[in-house]
């Protein structure tokens, strides 16, 4: 009796330069190592069946049951790798579907040097053209087409996902929810106590939250004011005659090096000082 073909991996291999690519150094940047271990686990997922996943209601259950984080924690992975592309995020939020070009640019190259056949007939990121692109008929050459890492290798097996990964036909609910401002405001005040104080939320506010929720997600701005309360130079220690607040922070500037920890009080030798490399004029500055 013949064998049933297989359908999907049954490993995948990693890029010795994984962590030199720009998108998982800006993983690892807003979520920490351990996001790597979500990210790894939604691509066994992908390649243990073919060339993309189905978001169901189950899957950051599953995820956080495996990897032992919090399913907020792993919301605001799977959002980090939307926005930073490692998944794509024009096709999830049309159909729910966690794929990226270069995870089906490596099926194709895969497929063809393992002489399988197999074709991206659905979902296809790899051409703009309807016609379903087959590795028999359109070879992608690692010369010709440049794969990124997106951790992964160059070489890589897959087959066509008919089968999708199964969960609740419901409609999932949406992964981006709705922005609480008020708590972001609260985490502000609880972390940065000598800042400022918020006393009204206008559009310009919610509109910088907005932007840095987009690119961060929540955990990110609150890692980003519990740095801020590290500092000596931003709670008003400084020869300026000024302290950061709120709007400083949401700076798109400000906001990346607070949350790089350049603007962190150093001790050396039981003296304190600042890290005075980053400490340019960026945005604006609040007088004492």
């Amino acid at each position: 009796m013949a064998r049933k073909p297989k359908k999907g991996l049954t490993y995948f291999p990693m890029d010795i330069d994984i962590f030199q690519d720009i998108k998982i150094r800006k993983l690892i940047k807003y979520q920490g190592g351990k996001a790597i271990s979500v990210y790894a686990y939604l691509l066994c997922s992908i390649y243990k069946d073919g060339y993309y996943m189905r978001w169901d209601n189950e899957l950051p259950f599953i995820v956080s049951e495996v990897t032992g984080y919090d399913e907020a924690y792993i919301h605001e992975v799977i959002k980090s790798c939307l926005n930073i592309g490692l998944f794509s995020k024009s096709l999830f939020d049309k159909e729910k579907i966690l794929t990226s070009k270069g995870i089906q640019e490596r099926f194709i190259l895969v497929m063809k040097n393992s002489n399988r056949v197999s074709e991206i007939d659905e979902f296809n990121l790899i051409s703009s053209e309807e016609t379903p692109i087959s590795c028999q008929e359109t070879p992608i050459s690692s010369e010709e087409t440049p794969i990124s890492s997106e951790f992964g290798t160059q070489r890589k097996e897959k087959e066509i996902k008919r089968n999708k990964i199964k969960g609740n036909e419901e409609t999932p609910p949406p992964l981006f929810e709705k922005i609480d401002y008020k708590k972001i405001v609260d985490e502000y005040h609880q972390k940065c106590p000598k800042m400022p104080k918020i006393q009204s939320l206008h559009e310009n506010r919610k509109k910088s939250i907005r932007a840095r929720f987009k690119d961060f997600g929540e955990s990110g701005i609150i890692q980003m004011f519990e740095n801020a309360a590290l500092s000596n130079f931003l709670n008003g220690e400084n020869d300026r005659n000024w302290i950061a607040n709120l709007d400083w922070l949401m700076n798109p500037s400000n906001f990346t090096k607070v949350l790089e920890g350049n603007y962190k009080t150093i001790i050396r030798n039981g003296n304190q000082s600042n890290n005075q490399k980053s400490f340019a004029a960026d945005g604006y500055q609040v007088p004492m």
